[in-house]
């Protein structure tokens, strides 16, 4: 199964030292080079940065259709741009994603997507983790961007209030 992934989810599961979850569940992933410069070069120094750099389950990429991401960069971010092209060169099975205009784009081209709580739900059910609400709330103290009704989402679809 190939997997393609945004910075969002590297960097919240990086923030709250989970970060093994991605291999646990995937196996390996892939990321483009604008989410690797994004989170290993740009957030040097900061939680998570050399987990990312060192785990050799984490597959770095160069992107070859360089047009169509700068045509997307007009409508999203780079690394998320970058995600979408990689995922269809690599004929990606999954992209993870959370940024809106990106999933949107992501559903058109008939990808499968999952998010950084999507994650968390498959990693309950897997048994990784026993609950969501605990990881969820850590985020928040991290300062990790998760507005009120996603994170209702995220708890309803895991059983949890």
């Amino acid at each position: 199964m190939k997997i393609v992934c945004d910075s969002t989810a590297l960097i919240g599961l990086a923030k709250i030292g989970n970060l093994e979850l991605f291999e646990k569940i995937f196996g390996e992933i892939f990321v483009p080079n604008a989410v690797f410069v994004e989170v290993v070069d740009r957030g040097k120094g900061r939680p998570g940065t050399k987990e990312v750099q060192d785990a050799r389950w984490i597959r770095k990429r160069t992107v070859k259709d360089n047009r169509t991401v700068e045509m997307l960069v007009a409508e999203m971010g780079r690394g998320e741009a970058e995600v979408l092209v990689l995922g269809k060169e690599l004929n990606a099975d999954w992209l993870i994603l959370d940024d809106e205009r990106a999933r949107n784009s992501a559903q058109s081209a008939e990808f499968h997507i999952i998010g950084l709580g999507g994650i968390l739900h498959l990693a309950k059910q897997l048994g990784f983790i026993p609950a969501v609400k605990p990881l969820l709330d850590q985020l928040e103290s991290k300062n990790f961007r998760l507005g009120i009704r996603v994170r209702k989402e995220i708890l309803k679809k895991a059983n949890e209030k």
